[in-house]
């Protein structure tokens, strides 16, 4: 099995490859959009019998935890032709992948699974879910008065911006979006209507993405910052009574749409989403924001992760008091027969932690996470709470 980088004489067989694998045909002016991609993404491939057979794509990107942008590795557009497949060739594109965000300081990678348990293997792990409604238009919040005004058309992006960031750094997992992306991925794939909600003060508080079509009102994407922008733009999109049947819109998880509303039993789903991986524990961790601590913490973690060889190990956390942490590989030698009994957990558990998908009381209940009752304790003290959430696709 020979993995090399590809290049952009790579281009025309990767995309057969996309488009016999994903089932889809592009237009030429998608080929030329997916060729300008081609050309900034890390594109590893297998090469069999002279042509490329199997490949997967990194492209880089910065996701929020805890208000701070991490450099994410997204893997996408894995696939192989059905003649090279049960080979090992993906196994082998995910380890190359993950030395590659390794050496390129990309401590965290996301992807969206065709098969959760499948790239469980690997060290992935789900870090997101969300809600999905659909309701009918006699089911929509009442209208409300406020004070603010809806402005419909092309809003400037710097307004759409401001008010993306101020939400999504709020919730870990959210991607930190640059223009390429607003232009490439969230005007063309979250529809073509939008209007945004401003305050009394001419401020922008929330946004909507959304078509009307068929007499359904599909909303790509909302965001409010506040109740009273929340208020607004259901009342915007209520105000489509006349037009349409139903909504169909996302949301966190921890949504409490149905719970405002006059009748809850509308039709919602919890949908499992992407998978996070952490790629390297020192990288990560050295920049992750603890919890401030009353005094300085110190917890052992043995961490498995057999395709991420430098993870794999016992590290030595310390976390200061205003939750700064340093972190450093035990070498087997060091204190043999101390009293210092680590945290033993899988690359896939800690990242489930550390992303805020799920608490180590949690994880310990359940059996994904061994130790001291008190190391878990602190460790349970020191991760921070936030919701994870993800807004995008790729």
């Amino acid at each position: 099995m020979e993995i090399r980088k590809l290049t952009i004489d790579d281009y025309e067989a990767c995309m057969a490859l996309s488009e016999y694998a994903f089932q889809f045909k592009l237009t030429e002016d998608q080929l030329e959009k997916r060729r300008r991609d081609f050309a900034r993404h890390n594109v590893l491939g297998v090469y069999a019998d002279g042509q490329v057979g199997a490949k997967l794509q990194i492209i880089p990107f910065q996701t929020y935890i805890h208000g701070r942008s991490f450099e994410m590795g997204g893997i996408a557009g894995v696939a192989t032709w059905p003649e090279y497949r049960r080979k090992g060739w993906v196994a082998g594109l995910l380890k190359y992948a993950l030395e590659e965000m390794n050496r390129n300081k990309q401590s965290v990678s996301f992807l969206h699974p065709f098969s959760f348990s499948f790239y469980r293997k690997y060290g992935w792990e789900t870090y997101v879910e969300y809600k999905k409604y659909r309701l009918s238009t006699a089911e929509l919040p009442a209208k409300q008065l406020t004070p603010g005004t809806i402005k419909r058309g092309n809003a400037e992006l710097v307004e759409l911006k401001q008010v993306y960031d101020a939400y999504a750094s709020r919730y870990n997992g959210t991607m930190n979006r640059d223009d390429t992306w607003w232009e490439h991925s969230v005007y063309v794939k979250k529809g073509s209507q939008r209007a945004v909600y401003y305050d009394e003060a001419g401020a922008p508080q929330g946004y909507i993405f959304y078509e009307v079509k068929e007499s359904k009102f599909t909303i790509g994407e909302m965001i409010h910052l506040n109740e009273e922008a929340r208020q607004g733009l259901w009342t915007f999109i209520a105000n489509h009574d006349s037009m349409i049947d139903e909504v169909t819109l996302q949301a966190p998880a921890s949504d409490l749409l149905s719970f405002q509303l006059d009748n809850p039993r509308i039709g919602q789903e919890v949908v499992p989403y992407f998978m996070a991986r952490i790629v390297s524990v020192e990288q990560f961790i050295s920049q992750y924001p603890f919890a401030s601590q009353d005094s300085p913490l110190q917890i052992w973690l043995e961490v498995e992760d057999s395709h991420a060889p430098w993870n794999e190990g016992v590290w030595e956390l310390n976390v200061a008091m205003n939750g700064t942490a340093s972190i450093w590989k035990k070498a087997k030698s060091d204190d043999e027969g101390s009293l210092n009994q680590p945290i033993r957990l899988s690359i896939q558990s800690l990242s489930a932690v550390l992303m805020g998908y799920r608490r180590p009381a949690e994880l310990a209940q359940i059996g994904r996470m061994e130790g001291p009752v008190s190391a878990i304790q602190a460790l349970e003290k020191a991760v921070p709470e936030r919701e994870t959430y993800l807004l995008d696709f790729f």
